[in-house]
């Protein structure tokens, strides 16, 4: 059975699959401050080391754009938001709003130069199916990380997250890669990050 069959063969649930869609954004909320922390490691850019391409941002001042090829499509990062555009899927995560959503314009997303109209809010399933490419992104990601920096890099990530008045702690770092394939591979089916151990 191909990913994208098992993905839809697990589709029951709705409501509980919106949830685990709202814990996961909570999730790359925090990662978005990780990969802050990966671009000014003192060992050099670690975006870069793994293929993004920088650029200063078209939309907020003083900002910079990372982009790179994934899954047969593009992977977007800002410091506030993020995208997938692919052939089946553009999705993008603001971090202001906390939310995935379905990117409608042609153009990809600049951060700072979007609207209301620009995005729309999906159903579980539908979002899920959108969002499973930037999810395994992440998920690669961070198994790649962990192989350069050693896993006490994203325990110190953490450990800084947790200062921030702002911050909201997700999963502890060494639990994300696990619930994040647990979260691909399962759907619906899957344990709520605040019971997964």
């Amino acid at each position: 059975m191909s990913g994208v069959e098992n993905r839809r063969s697990v589709r029951e649930g709705s409501p509980r699959l919106n949830l685990l869609l709202k814990d996961c954004a909570k999730g790359f909320y925090q990662q978005m401050f990780f990969l802050g922390k990966d671009v000014i490691y003192p060992g050099g850019n670690y975006l870069q080391k793994f293929g993004f391409e920088k650029s200063p941002s078209k939309g907020l001042k003083g900002t910079s754009c990372y982009t790179a090829d994934w899954g047969g499509g593009i992977v977007e990062l800002y410091g506030a938001c993020a995208g997938y555009y692919g052939d089946g899927s553009k999705v993008v995560f603001l971090r202001e709003r906390c939310r995935f959503y379905h990117w409608l314009p042609p153009e990809r997303l600049v951060a700072g130069m979007w609207t209301t109209d620009d995005v729309q809010a999906s159903s579980a399933n539908v979002m899920f199916d959108a969002v499973w490419p930037l999810l395994n992104w992440w998920l690669e990601y961070e198994e790649w990380i962990e192989q350069q920096l050693g896993a006490d890099h994203r325990k110190r990530c953490y450990a800084a997250w947790k200062k921030l008045k702002s911050a909201k702690p997700w999963l502890e770092p060494e639990k994300v890669t696990g619930w994040l394939q647990h979260f691909l591979d399962e759907s619906s089916r899957a344990v709520r990050p605040k019971h997964y151990c």
